[in-house]
């Protein structure tokens, strides 16, 4: 058995029972009576309460053991408290078991159609897949490696959540904590073993959200379209919040509806269920905060139409409204202490409660027609079933189509050809979303509670599309939370539409269709399907034959066929480790991902240092692109003397490093004690000299005193700063004829990279009082016109940048002008032939 499947089966038990053996029990217990034998519905919950409850105790073990430094978070304790859990659980489930129960139990007890059964074959088929797929993968992604994927390492190995951790929730890189106690060892397989019940459990709430509000038939084709859509497919392997955020927006999406379409008993108990759900998800990511707003928006309408109908009579329309109030005020307080918990402790500790995404990625959002992909598809199915099965009339058909038509031009440029929406574009888009809701309100006859439900659902989700369209589109991932909410309609219509192709009553009244077109029907629904099956089998660096190609025979392969240059790092430090047998330390400003390899080491990646006294006892120092170059963007290159003392060869070594195409690492060793030691140079200066006031020349060495067109020269400067410098000044190197004349002149700062955008370099602004400079520099002699013969010198002086005023001399204290001889023996000389 490969050892990718045996680490990930080692365990999936342990994880069977915190989904099933917590999570069902707790299901039980706060789920309404009558829908106990909707299995599928409580096992959506069950899903979702089992890692709460795992990850809320593993949070207050590791939050005690922050505060008394004791690795709390051990198997035996975490255990305990899970089998403690349960059993309450069992015991509420126990009491509740005579409870009356309704005939809405009974729903979903009908047959499954053949078309149901395919699709719940086709999920099936799918999640097996993305099982293998996920169990061969170690973690890869940018932010699992960052955040979640390193936390888990981190915990695990401490036994305690460190208070210098702040940002996301630990939702998830708890959970992956607990698989590595499990397994006894740290283990990507053996953490990621979690990820397949994240997906079951995706796909069981969007089951949960239509089969609540419209039935069995609808809530099977809301989980095929989720499951089976091919962004899901592909990201199914990744392990990152995404998909676990979309299971809490919609279990809390569907109980919200529920409760705000129901009356009775019922209705609290499905508010409440709304806000714990709402609770985990901020528990998981503080997105999840859109949802408040979507509450919000709807309970404000809720007001307006209230107002609008009774607006002779407030006191009537209050008693109407505030029940509705009321309702959202209770998914608010139930979802605060799992919600606000991580919140409060990030503010107690002094850390930002919320990290936003910097401000380049809003640069970066996409704005274009492709965003609105879900609800094109819903109204252009919506259209085509009224058109066609002629449940429209003329006149709403015409207007169905003046709508989408509108909308179509607003969107299908941008689709066609990616780019943000014009505002003429988004001018059309809203014209004909207009014409399109105001013809249905008008004139589609019915459907009012499937109409009244889809609009509660799509003004929950309202606030995150727009946050995600306008800020966020640069990645489909970040829809996921809402998608379930958005592909409902098409499932409705699909579940509707397709519902008599399998009905008796069509049989028995001669409306059922050709013999030929269940089976094609059957066989669309196989080839739809069929990209998001196979997606996750590709790679894009090995291709199709991932699982069983010898390419990447080992975790530290596979992660280096998307990270590279990051991989390369990790090598080099890990022969560091293994050489010295400790690890070194490393800044690495911005190289966020760095730390997952080597989650005890001191790996400093949250400052960005620009004294080079701030590195003192480093070992390495990391030069990056993208992450370096963006922690330094607003620090002006001549006030930093960390990426200016980069060629500094005496002082900062470039060991290895890396460009990928993507990323780019530099590591250099630090050797910063030598910025102190007297040079020695071959060529010392004979007397005491001083450019300005900041910096005296101590000496030089060069390789030959022998000159000829196309020679290479290593010209080695010695200095010494004095006292800070004024200004940004340029060292010229002329070569001169015995006249005084320049017939060469080599101009450049200390230490200059011309290949680095904007060039790098060692500005005299940040020499630093006492320390020696080692200015290494590589001429070539091009003065072809040059006469043969000695009587050359070599002359160096200083000027401002900006002005080009020269730095005056002193020899011995004495004015010796703007230059000084350093050499006077260099002779022009025929190459060797």
């Amino acid at each position: 058995m490969p050892y990718w499947i045996a680490d990930t089966l080692a365990t999936t038990p342990a994880f069977a029972w915190v989904y099933l053996g917590v999570g069902v029990p707790w299901a039980l217990a706060v789920l309404p009576r009558a829908t106990w034998r909707r299995w599928p519905v409580v096992l959506a919950l069950a899903f979702a309460l089992g890692p709460l409850w795992l990850t809320a105790w593993m949070f207050v073990l590791g939050s005690i053991g922050a505060n008394s430094q004791m690795p709390l978070l051990r198997l035996d304790l975490i255990l305990i408290g899970t089998v403690v859990i349960a059993l309450i659980g069992v015991g509420w489930a126990w009491r509740r078991r005579s409870q009356p129960a309704t005939d809405a139990e009974q729903a979903g007890a009908a047959r499954l159609q053949l078309d149901e059964r395919l699709l719940i074959g086709l999920i099936v088929v799918a999640l097996v897949v993305r099982w293998f797929v996920t169990a061969y993968w170690p973690f890869i992604a940018y932010d699992t490696l960052w955040v979640y994927g390193y936390q888990g390492r981190l915990y695990s190995a401490l036994g305690y959540i460190p208070t210098h951790i702040g940002y996301y929730p630990p939702f998830f890189s708890l959970q992956y904590a607990f698989g590595q106690l499990v397994f006894g060892a740290i283990n990507d397989h053996a953490a990621r073993a979690v990820i397949p019940f994240v997906n079951l459990g995706s796909s069981l709430s969007v089951y949960a959200l239509g089969a609540l509000l419209f039935g069995r038939r609808t809530g099977i084709y809301a989980a095929a379209l989720w499951t089976l859509y091919p962004h899901v497919g592909d990201w199914s392997r990744m392990g990152d919040l995404e998909i676990a955020l979309a299971n809490s927006f919609t279990l809390a999406s569907a109980f919200f509806a529920v409760a705000w379409t129901q009356v009775g008993s019922a209705r609290m108990r499905y508010a409440i269920l709304s806000g714990v759900m709402l609770g985990l998800g901020l528990w998981t990511k503080p997105t999840m905060g859109a949802f408040i707003l979507g509450v919000g928006l709807v309970v404000a309408i809720a007001l307006i139409a209230t107002l609008a109908r009774k607006r002779d009579n407030l006191s009537e329309a209050a008693r109407r409204w505030l029940p509705q109030l009321q309702l959202a005020l209770i998914v608010g307080l139930a979802a605060l202490p799992l919600g606000g918990v991580w919140y409060i402790r990030n503010l107690l500790l002094g850390h930002t409660p919320i990290v936003f995404p910097s401000a380049f990625w809003l640069t970066q959002a996409m704005r274009s027609g492709v965003e609105f992909g879900w609800p094109l598809l819903a109204v252009i199915l919506l259209a085509a079933y009224l058109i066609l099965t002629r449940r429209a009339s003329r006149s709403l058909a015409v207007r169905l189509l003046a709508g989408l038509a509108l909308m179509l031009a607003g969107t299908l440029p941008t689709i066609l050809m990616p780019r943000r929406m014009t505002p003429v574009e988004g001018a059309l888009l809203i014209a004909g979303v207009l014409v399109y809701g105001w013809a249905l309100w008008r004139d589609l006859p019915g459907k009012r509670r499937a109409r009244a439900v889809m609009g509660l659902l799509w003004l929950l989700a309202l606030p995150y599309f727009v946050t995600w369209f306008w800020s966020y589109s640069y990645h489909y991932r970040l829809s996921f939370a809402i998608v379930p909410l958005l592909l409902l309609p098409t499932a409705l219509i699909l579940a509707r539409w397709t519902d008599g192709l399998w009905a008796a009553r069509a049989r028995t009244q001669g409306a059922a269709p050709a013999a030929w077109f269940k089976p094609v029907y059957l066989a669309g629904l196989i080839a739809l399907a069929a990209p998001a099956i196979v997606q996750p089998l590709y790679d894009q660096y090995v291709g199709w034959d991932v699982l069983v190609s010898d390419a990447l025979p080992d975790d530290l392969a596979r992660q280096r066929s998307g990270n590279q240059a990051l991989i390369n790092v990790v090598d080099g430090i890990q022969i560091y480790i293994d050489e010295h047998g400790e690890p070194p330390v490393v800044v690495a400003p911005g190289v966020e991902t760095l730390p997952f390899f080597f989650p005890l080491a001191d790996i400093r990646i949250d400052s960005a240092p620009t004294r080079l006294d701030e590195l003192d006892g480093v070992t390495y120092f990391i030069d990056s692109h993208p992450q370096g170059t963006g922690m330094y963007e607003d620090v002006p290159l001549v006030d930093n003397q960390v990426i200016g003392a980069l060629r500094r060869e005496d002082i900062m070594r470039r060991a290895w490093g890396m460009d990928d195409g993507i990323f780019r690492y530099d590591v250099y060793e630090l050797n910063l004690d030598h910025r102190y030691e007297t040079p020695q140079p071959n060529g010392p200066a004979s007397e005491e000299v001083v450019f300005g006031d900041f910096a005296r020349y101590l000496g030089y060495d060069i390789g030959t005193l022998d000159f000829w067109v196309g020679r290479p020269i290593v010209l080695t400067l010695y200095w010494e700063s004095l006292t800070p410098a004024d200004g940004d000044y340029m060292i010229y190197v002329h070569l001169r004829d015995s006249n005084g004349d320049v017939i060469q002149s080599w101009d450049a700062p200390v230490a200059l990279d011309a290949t680095a955008t904007p060039p790098r370099y060692y500005s005299t602004n940040v020499w630093q009082p006492g320390e020696y400079i080692t200015d290494v520099r590589r001429l070539t002699f091009e003065a072809a016109d040059a006469p043969l013969g000695g009587g050359y010198k070599l002359v160096i002086g200083m000027y401002d940048l900006a002005s080009q005023t020269r730095v005056p001399v002193t020899a011995d204290g004495q004015p010796a002008g703007d230059g000084y001889v350093i050499e006077d023996r260099i002779s022009v000389v025929l190459p060797p032939s």
